[in-house]
């Protein structure tokens, strides 16, 4: 439902951009032609660019034992049961859910139904229109029109192929009518309209779709009256029968009318003398605003080309020869989620298969998996499970923006432990950070007294730095919903990271002047049983 919000957000946004450009730059041209296709093209590229994504792919060679960041001590990922993490959170915390928010789909309720009024409306139009052309009387013409006079008071008007005629008007004489309404036909005004009126139902809300639209009917008029003209009436004279008839209307949205009610614009436009052709190079204008648009709209994919290139490969401060890295890459192309090996793309069922066949007989190697912030955690579950299938020396998790990597083991099936496992060995101050679809998070201290918070990602540093200060050796539980963003998790579970980080070089400043990485292993090793932190996670 939001991303249908979201659509028709765009739409009236380009459509008041096309709409103000083409006011200022054309719309006192007497290109008639040229201002109806610019018009028409506007709104159909309105509602056509927000579905072109650009998808620019961009090569990354890494390392084949490219660097590991340093990583304090995890234990394995534990992989309860769905139903055991739910139970278990609704233990600890029965009143403290996230709940969802509901105005995008009331939202998306209220804009469909403002749709559905409009092509009712559209549809009652058609049918007394219909109406009207069967109770007159049909005379077909020579040019394939047909002639329809009817005995009731009524403004002359076009629809498709007929033309609607009062008898008043008929037995008149007026020829000038005939030929307004024939030029209606032949251009195709009707044909236009319609298609128009049922595009601007999806933008009931926005004024500058009916705007555009009563400028483009205005266009139609134009045309029309020139058609007349160059036909050879006499200017004067088809002016005052259009003073004359100003007194009528059809009053249907769908036809045209041989007086519409910008009367005294189509007096001035046909008395005007005539733009030079050179002036419709100004319509270039919608090159850069597509040109802009489509750039807007783009995405960029990093593709990561594995070298063949051995080096070297940092662990607990010691260096050794590195596994080899198999890279795969889950990113979100559009609306839907692509998997991509080593910059090849592959289905969540074959990537077990895949890497078997990548590595081939090397034992010594591990997966790097590559997220976009906007992929939901199921999809990297789903990923982490095929991953158990084989085996994989360990796997290293990115994230690429924000910028994060998180190297994780990762056991058989049959030796992960359920989260329930872990949350009842917990003890106090121990803490659960929870994080729903709505990337909400949920700050449970378990044990003893139980204090919840619900936080937002910047307070997160600081409540885990004062439990981490306070607690030496204190677990963070991480529970993720299926429909979390990897984004929104990542940066929690870097930011527990960093609070662990920054209390271990305060404790190194304090007791020997220096930064961790300064001291000698000894001393490195002492702070180390001082300072220490287990993290476990988990999706439900």
């Amino acid at each position: 439902m939001l991303n249908l919000v979201i659509y028709e957000a765009k739409v009236a946004l380009l459509l008041a951009i096309f709409y103000i450009c083409y006011r200022v730059l054309l719309s006192r041209e007497t290109l008639h032609r040229l201002n109806r296709i610019v018009l028409t093209g506007s709104v159909l590229v309105s509602f056509i660019l927000p579905f072109c994504v650009l998808t620019v792919h961009r090569t990354v060679e890494v390392a084949a034992g490219a660097d590991a960041p340093a990583w304090p001590a995890l234990p394995a990922l534990p992989q309860g049961p769905a139903e055991a993490v739910a139970a278990a959170a609704a233990a600890e915390a029965p009143n403290a859910a996230v709940h969802g928010s509901w105005w995008p789909a009331a939202l998306a309720m209220i804009y469909i139904a403002g749709v559905l009024f409009c092509l009712v409306r559209i549809a009652v139009e058609l049918v007394q229109v219909s109406r009207i052309i069967r109770s007159g009387e049909s005379n077909p013409q020579d040019d394939g029109t047909a002639l329809v006079i009817v005995d009731r008071d009524i403004a002359p008007f076009s629809w498709m192929k007929w033309i609607v005629l009062s008898r008043e008007d008929y037995e008149s004489g007026n020829t000038h009518i005939l030929k307004h309404e024939r030029a209606h036909i032949r251009l195709g005004h009707a044909r236009d309209l319609l298609f128009i009126d049922i595009l601007s139902a999806m933008q009931w809300f926005n004024p500058v779709m009916q705007m555009l639209k009563d400028d483009l009917r205005a266009v139609y008029e134009y045309e029309a009256d020139d058609a007349v003209l160059r036909e050879g009436a006499n200017i004067k004279e088809y002016q005052y029968s259009l003073i004359r008839k100003a007194v009528s209307a059809s009053g249907y949205s769908i036809t045209n009318s041989f007086n519409h009610s910008i009367l005294k614009n189509r007096i001035t436009m046909m008395s005007k003398q005539k733009s030079v052709t050179l002036r419709g190079l100004r319509a270039l204008y919608v090159v850069p605003l597509v040109a802009a648009g489509l750039a807007c709209n783009s995405q960029t994919v990093t593709d990561y080309k594995v070298s063949e290139d051995s080096s070297e490969t940092k662990a607990a401060g010691q260096e050794f020869p590195g596994p080899r890295a198999i890279n795969l890459q889950v990113v979100m192309e559009g609306e839907d989620v692509r998997f991509y090996l080593n910059g090849n793309p592959v289905s969540l069922d074959e990537v077990g298969k895949k890497v078997n066949d990548v590595r081939g007989e090397d034992n010594y190697f591990y997966v790097n998996i590559i997220g976009d912030p906007e992929v939901q955690i199921g999809y990297l579950q789903d990923l982490k499970e095929e991953l158990r299938k084989i085996d994989a020396l360990k796997i290293m998790y990115s994230c690429k923006k924000p910028e994060v990597k998180v190297e994780r083991k990762l056991e058989p099936i049959g030796a992960a432990k359920s989260v329930l496992e872990f949350m009842e060995r917990s003890s106090e101050g121990d803490v659960q950070i929870r994080l729903n679809s709505l990337d909400k998070l949920l700050y449970l201290r378990t044990g003893g007294k139980k204090d919840i918070n619900v936080i937002n990602q910047e307070d997160l540093f600081d409540l885990a730095k004062n439990d981490i200060e306070k607690n030496n050796g204190i677990s963070f539980f991480f529970i993720a919903d299926r429909g979390s963003s990897y984004g929104a998790y990542s940066v929690a579970v870097q930011s527990v990271y960093d609070a662990f980080r920054s209390v271990r070089e305060d404790l190194a400043m304090q007791e020997y002047g220096k930064t961790f990485d300064e001291l000698e292993e000894e001393q490195q090793d002492e702070l180390r049983e001082k300072c220490s932190v287990r993290i476990y996670e988990s999706s439900k």
